[in-house]
């Protein structure tokens, strides 16, 4: 036995440098074309993160101890507005690195959206046909421009990569959602797990203590105790980088895998409310005076099972699980019995707001 396995390093190295991200939102850097068919489709979506919520179930878990038991799940509900179709662009691999070739986005759209090429299908034709034809021949990528409709948040377009399928299925497949709006349950299904990419809420400069969770220093300690007692030797005469310092914390670009979808709720459907067959009750999936720092959904949204990077607010892109491991978690069929929808500012007690104007009725009749 020695100390490295007894007492293991604190904090992980995999995830330097520590350093603030680039751009507040972050896009997949890989995704696997093996699991994706010989159709084309979306390979991605973008989200919005609201909040969490504690959600009751039966446990269909065969060999755990609390199958057929009734258990409890923190789950946070993401928002995915519609995206409204506006454009295509294609990209060619050139000199091993990927060059836009021909971009054109609809002229019936907002002109926020039109810095590049605009083309009027109806009168145009000819510019449409010719545009669609250099994209077939000279690209091996295929992107759909898109913007998040009906959304307070989203003032910026969108690409999204056409995958599966030959290059000829990909423009025709493109061709035929212009215009149109793609919504969340004709990319992923309930039961199906996710990978999300975000940035994590920032925090500023921190010291050691609280960026790599080291131990305090006895109360004696002379020039303060929350630091590192020896950051090296003598000989060599650096510091190493394996020393824990202080500096940047949070404001990270940060991948979650295997994410479990519990529930999609879609704009205009009863499946937006948080009402099923275990409890009856008519109730949306907003929570009483609205989530903290965000306010209400209104579009449809995914409820994933845990926690999410970022705080409230913060943009998610959101790609189908690349693992293919089939375990009991990800077979598991979710039944929900309960959604709570009570107010996450104090105690939460009244899950709609009649419970709660009966309730004042019912003390005033007593004070009377």
């Amino acid at each position: 036995s020695h100390r490295k396995f007894e007492h293991p390093r604190l904090g992980s190295l995999g995830f330097l440098p520590k350093k603030r991200t680039k751009s507040i939102k972050q896009t997949f850097k890989t995704i696997f074309r093996r699991n994706f068919s010989d159709f084309p489709q979306i390979s991605g979506f973008i989200g919005y993160k609201v909040g969490m919520t504690h959600v009751t179930r039966v446990s269909k878990k065969i060999k755990s101890r609390s199958f057929e038991k009734t258990i409890s799940d923190a789950v946070t509900l993401v928002e995915c507005p519609p995206l409204l179709v506006i454009g295509l662009s294609g990209f060619d691999s050139y000199d091993h690195r990927l060059k836009k070739f021909k971009s054109f986005n609809l002229s019936g759209t907002s002109s926020v959206y039109n810095k590049r090429r605009v083309i009027d299908i109806t009168n145009d034709l000819n510019n449409f046909r010719k545009t669609i034809l250099s994209i077939r021949k000279h690209c091996s990528i295929i992107k759909l421009n898109t913007i998040s409709s009906k959304h307070r948040l989203s003032k910026k377009k969108y690409e999204i990569q056409i995958l599966g399928g030959s290059n000829i299925s990909k423009i025709e497949f493109a061709i035929k959602l212009l215009g149109k709006r793609i919504h969340i349950n004709s990319f992923i299904l309930q039961n199906d797990s996710v990978d999300l990419t975000s940035t994590t809420k920032g925090h500023g400069t921190q010291g050691v203590i609280k960026r790599w969770g080291i131990t305090r220093l006895p109360r004696k300690t002379r020039r303060g105790f929350r630091k590192v007692g020896c950051i090296g030797p003598w000989n060599p005469s650096r510091v190493s980088w394996t020393i824990a310092r202080s500096g940047q914390f949070g404001f990270h670009r940060r991948t979650e895998l295997d994410k479990k979808i519990f529930k999609i709720g879609l704009e205009n459907d009863f499946s937006k409310k948080s009402t099923n067959i275990h409890d009856l009750t008519d109730k949306s999936i907003n929570c009483l005076g609205g989530f903290k720092k965000y306010g209400t959904i209104t579009t449809d949204y995914l409820m994933i099972k845990g926690s999410i990077p970022g705080p409230a607010k913060r943009q998610l892109s959101i790609r189908k699980s690349q693992h293919t491991i089939k375990t009991q978690d990800t077979l598991e069929q979710i039944d929900l019995s309960f959604i709570d929808t009570s107010s996450k500012r104090g105690h939460g007690k009244f899950q709609t707001s009649l419970a709660k104007d009966l309730f004042k009725k019912s003390v005033k009749k007593f004070k009377k």
